[in-house]
C-alpha cells in the first residue's frame, strides 16, 4: 500500500548499508528485506563501512553498536565527517547512555533495540527516508547525481552543484528525454520558454555545465541536437 502513496518515497529502490557482523541480523536481512529494498549490502569492518558509506552509492547506513572488534564511537565520528549527508539509523542490544549520547551526536535518526524486527526498520526506513529526503536518485559518472524529491543536482557527499534557472531546467529537459535526442527547437521552447535564442547562447549553457561537473554529461548530435550521459536511475 505504501507504494502507492504520492508523498511517501520510493523506499522499494531504497539502498541500504548496513553495518554488522551479528550473524543473527544477516540472517534477518537475508531472509525478511531482500523483497523490499533494492540492494541490501553488510559491512563488517571500519575501512569496509566507511569505504561503502563514502561511494555514495546508498541512501541510509543502519549501524550495529555492538559489532565485535570496531569503536562504535571511532564509526560514527569518521561517518559523520566522511559521510556527512548519509541518514543513519542505530541498533543495539544495550540501551545504555554513552551509546545514546553517541547515536544523538552523530546525527542518527532514531535508536532501534535488538532483537531486529524487519517491520520496525522498514517503518524507521519509511520515516526517516522521507523526513531526510534521500533517495529517488538519477547517477551520472563522477558521484554526480540528480534528486527527484529535492529537484536539485549533487556532487559526492551532498554537496549542491550550483546550477542557474536555465543550466538546471536545461539538464532537467535531457534527463525527461532521455531515451531520444532532445532537438534545438524543442529545448528554446522548454528552457528559454520560446523567447529569443542563439545557438552560441546554448552552447554556452552547455559549456557552462560541463565546467561544473564534466564534458560528457552533454553529448552533442551535430546538427540534431543533445543526449544526456545517465550512468544509471535508482
Amino acid at each position: 500500500m505504501l507504494k502507492t502513496v504520492r508523498n511517501i518515497r520510493k523506499l522499494y529502490n531504497a539502498k541500504l548499508l548496513f553495518v554488522t557482523n551479528d550473524q543473527s541480523i544477516i540472517d534477518t536481512i537475508q531472509n525478511e528485506f531482500d523483497d523490499y529494498f533494492k540492494e541490501l549490502k553488510v559491512a563488517g569492518t571500519l575501512d569496509e563501512a566507511i569505504s561503502l558509506a563514502c561511494s555514495n552509492s546508498y541512501d541510509m547506513a543502519i549501524i550495529d553498536a555492538d559489532v565485535k572488534e570496531l569503536s562504535f564511537s571511532e564509526l560514527c565520528t569518521e561517518l559523520s565527517q566522511l559521510a556527512p549527508t548519509l541518514p543513519k539509523i542505530v541498533i543495539s542490544d544495550s540501551d545504555n547512555n554513552e551509546s545514546i549520547v553517541t547515536a544523538i551526536n552523530s546525527g542518527a535518526y532514531t535508536f532501534l533495540s535488538k532483537p531486529l524486527r524487519a517491520k520496525d526498520v522498514k517503518l524507521a526506513v519509511i520515516m526517516c527516508l522521507n523526513q531526510t529526503k534521500r533517495g529517488d536518485k538519477i547517477e551520472f559518472e563522477n558521484g554526480i547525481y540528480f534528486d527527484e524529491y529535492r529537484d536539485q543536482f549533487f556532487k559526492p557527499g551532498g554537496v549542491l552543484i550550483d546550477f542557474t534557472r536555465l543550466e538546471k531546467s536545461f539538464l532537467k529537459l535531457l534527463i525527461v528525454k532521455r531515451n531520444e535526442i532532445t532537438d534545438y527547437d524543442t529545448i528554446k521552447e522548454v528552457v528559454w520558454k520560446g523567447k529569443d535564442m542563439s545557438i552560441y547562447t546554448m552552447r554556452n549553457i552547455v559549456n557552462k555545465i560541463r565546467q561544473k561537473t564534466y564534458y560528457e554529461i552533454i553529448k552533442n548530435h551535430s546538427n540534431k541536437g543533445y543526449t544526456i550521459d545517465i550512468l544509471k536511475n535508482n
